[in-house]
């Protein structure tokens, strides 16, 4: 699928709805955009929070509590 999109004044475009519906990407939502081949390419970054259930308990439920140095070498020591 591809979508026509406009650059504005200030370098600014505007995902079409369609789009953004799609992938769930909303107003404030942060987007990667990456050189690929002979084009740009812009995807929605992966949610770490939402790989809680691939690594048995492993990601902690809040970013306060997100990989210190200790909890880091711990999750190492399991994998």
């Amino acid at each position: 699928m591809s979508e026509i999109m406009i650059v504005s004044t200030k370098g600014q475009i505007t995902i079409p709805a369609s789009v953004r519906a799609k992938y769930g990407i909303k107003a404030g939502d942060k987007v990667i955009g990456e050189h690929s081949g002979d084009g740009f390419v812009i995807k929605k970054p992966l949610d770490f929070f939402s790989l809680k259930g691939r690594f048995s308990g492993h990601i902690p439920d809040n970013e306060e509590d997100l990989l210190t140095m200790e909890m880091g070498r711990q999750i190492m020591e399991r994998e």
